[in-house]
């Protein structure tokens, strides 16, 4: 169990770092999809279960239905922020200064909540493999319930930020 939630910990640390440092809209969506499919088949590969690329995408899927708002939001706030960092990089060649701290907020708003996704995400896929690939009894809605009033989304959040400013940094450094 700590094996997963070390791995659920990288993949939301790593898409974070990969929306937070991409500056193309669409990419971020679309490369934090990818990221959440390879997380669950990663998890799958941990509790040595074998699951096909079709079964990843429908647990996905299932994921994605029950915490529809959470990841509506994501999505949302993927595409919303990503243009948003776009522009903020288009603008950043003519003004340097404001571009580039309008960039910094985007990317840091972005990269949270598309870390944070993702981190739900891969909860749910341990969940539902720890338990022999079901639900439960209760079914997934009740499952995502359990899980959403567990995570404390604020500090799981301020938490990726820390890690993606401290990643940054000392990326920043070595250059």
């Amino acid at each position: 169990k700590e094996e997963a939630e070390v791995l659920i910990w990288q993949f939301a640390k790593y898409k974070a770092l990969a929306v937070a440092l991409n500056p193309i809209a669409l990419l971020d969506v679309l490369g934090g999809f990818m990221t959440d499919l390879v997380m669950i088949r990663s998890l799958a590969k941990l509790y040595g279960l074998p699951i096909t690329q079709h079964e990843t995408r429908q647990l996905w899927q299932a994921i994605a239905k029950s915490t529809g708002a959470l990841l509506l939001s994501e999505l949302g706030t993927g595409l919303l922020l990503g243009t948003s960092k776009s522009a903020a990089a288009v603008w950043s060649l003519f003004d340097s200064t404001a571009g580039f701290s309008a960039f910094i907020s985007a990317m840091a708003a972005q990269a949270g909540a598309s870390g944070y996704g993702t981190y739900v995400i891969g909860k749910a896929a341990q969940v539902y493999l720890e338990q022999g690939c079901t639900w439960g009894p209760n079914g997934v809605k009740a499952v995502m319930q359990d899980i959403l009033s567990q995570i404390d989304s604020e500090s799981t959040v301020a938490r990726l930020r820390k890690d993606l400013e401290a990643r940054l940094m000392t990326s920043s450094l070595k250059s």
